[in-house]
Order: structure tokens, then C-alpha cells, then sequence
């Protein structure tokens, strides 16, 4: 039988797709099935893995990734859904397949997120004397409260220019790196983190800045210690104080709009007494 036939017969047959709304039709340009079958492989998945978690059958899947069948917009929401599509890549399949997209994407200084911002803003005005910083998934800073900027003083001008990459600025040998008393282990720890968000966004900048910062840090990373507490923390030299900070990081849950669903919101805490006297005189003033 012919694929296209094939993939014809599949639509007419297939029963889960159909009572749930999931229905293609066929055509051959736009498509967005490579795009799809990108981020299954990202994921880790087989055709059969992805049909067993949506109802979808294996063959539905091929016509959609080759594009002998164009998807309905509902069914691409779905498999990105299923997927866990960072919601700027979901946008992007979605016209890739013809579609307007469907999460909306405001930066903090556009009117129809102001309350959002107030909100954000809030948060940082509120934790003071607590440092805090709104970064996004490629570690830009995007906003911080008085109490972090203060972390930024004497380091390199260049590192200060706009976007402040919050990641490049802490593993930089002329950023905050001479200052952090256990750089081995804190850098070894956040380039965990960003290896993560890596394997959710297979962002391409990210990567290239995870390499870049790596170099900066792998010799120290191969000669740390482990650390054998319960949290581990951030041990920072500035103005002669010995400082000790815990971090917690906030995140929208529930975000519609790419900005917001890429935004993290982390909060240092004093992890000893001596870290909270200092923090209380806040210094920055």
C-alpha cells in the first residue's frame, strides 16, 4: 500500500485521535513533523514509547514526523504536551505547521505583563536584606535587588555590560570566582543545573555558554572535595566579611507566556549568624 494511502486509512482508523479531537489531514507543505520528531529523539523516545503515552498509533506518528500528513493544530499541542516542548518551541512547531502560535511572549516592561512585573518586583523588594536575583533559562540577568548588586562590585566592567550573564559573572576568573570560598564545588553545582535546563531546552546558546564557562572552572571542578552537608552552600569574600548563603529559586508554575515560563527567581539566604549580622547592616547602602 502507499505510505500516503497508508497514512489515509491510519487517520480514518484511528479511534483514540478521533474521539479526542487529535485529527490531521493531509498536506504537504507547511510541516511541522521534523520538528516533532527532533524533540521525541530529544526526549529519548521511540515512536512506539510516544504512541503508548498519547493513544496515538506508531503509524499516525511516521505520517506526521515525515510529513505525509499535516497535524491539526490540537493534535501538535498535544505531542508537544506529551513531549514537554519548552513553550518557545511549541510556538515555533506551531508555525512551522502553519498556525499562529499560541503562548504569548511580553517582557517585564510591556504593559500587558505590568502586574506580573509589580509582582516580581515585589518579591525583590520583599526578600531584602536577602540577595536576589530573576534570571532567565540562559542564566541573563534580568532583574536583582539592591543587596545582590552588591556582589558586582570591583569585578570587570566588560562582565557588567548589559545582558549580565549571571552564570559567565560567577565562574569568571575577573567576575565573583576569587571571591567564592568553594569554587571547586559551587561551580561543579551549577554547571549541573545548567546541564540540566540544557537537556529541557537544547538551547544552542546555553550550550555554547556551558562550554565557555566550563573552561573556566574544569580545573577546579577535578580537584574539589565533595561536600558532605545537607545543602551546599555559597561561601563568599566580600569587604572582608566571610559569608555563608543558601539558595531557594521560584519559578511561575502555571505560566502561559514564554518569557514567564523561562523566568527563576533565586533567593540567598544566611546559612550561618555571622552572614545574617552582616546582611543586616546591609552594606550597600
Amino acid at each position: 500500500m502507499d505510505v500516503g494511502v497508508a497514512c489515509f486509512h491510519d487517520l480514518i482508523g484511528q479511534r483514540n485521535a478521533r474521539e479526542s479531537g487529535y485529527g490531521v489531514v493531509m498536506m504537504s507543505t507547511p510541516n511541522a513533523g521534523p520538528l516533532l520528531r527532533e524533540w521525541r529523539v530529544r526526549r529519548r523516545m521511540s515512536q512506539l514509547d510516544l504512541s503508548a503515552r498519547t493513544g496515538v498509533s506508531t503509524r499516525h506518528l511516521s505520517c506526521v514526523e515525515t510529513g505525509r500528513a499535516r497535524p491539526s493544530r490540537e493534535l501538535l499541542l498535544f505531542l508537544a504536551d506529551e513531549l514537554e516542548v519548552p513553550k518557545r518551541n511549541t510556538n515555533e512547531i506551531l508555525l512551522a505547521a502553519g498556525f499562529a502560535p499560541v503562548f504569548t511572549e511580553f517582557a517585564l516592561s510591556d504593559t500587558e505583563v505590568s502586574q506580573i512585573a509589580g509582582l516580581v518586583r515585589l518579591v525583590l523588594d520583599g526578600n531584602d536584606p536577602n540577595p536576589t536575583t530573576v534570571i532567565d533559562t540562559r542564566w541573563n540577568l534580568v532583574d536583582a535587588n539592591h543587596a545582590a548588586l552588591w556582589f558586582t562590585q570591583g569585578v570587570a566592567a566588560e562582565l557588567l555590560e548589559p545582558p549580565i550573564n549571571v552564570a559567565r559573572l560567577s565562574l569568571h576568573p575577573d567576575g565573583l570566582a576569587p571571591r567564592v570560598r568553594n569554587f571547586g564545588e559551587y561551580a561543579a553545582h551549577l554547571l549541573r543545573q545548567m546541564h540540566r535546563t540544557l537537556e529541557v531546552t537544547h538551547d544552542p546558546q546555553l550550550a555554547e555558554l556551558i562550554e565557555e564557562i566550563s573552561g573556566y572552572a574544569s580545573g577546579a571542578i577535578r580537584n574539589h572535595s565533595e561536600w558532605n552537608g545537607l545543602v551546599l552552600p555559597l561561601q563568599l569574600s566580600i569587604d572582608g566579611h566571610e559569608l555563608s548563603f543558601l539558595s531557594t529559586v521560584t519559578t511561575f508554575g502555571a505560566a502561559l507566556d514564554v518569557t514567564l515560563s523561562e523566568l527563576s527567581i533565586e533567593t540567598l539566604y544566611a546559612a550561618d549568624e555571622a552572614t545574617s549580622r552582616v546582611l543586616g547592616l546591609r552594606p550597600w547602602r
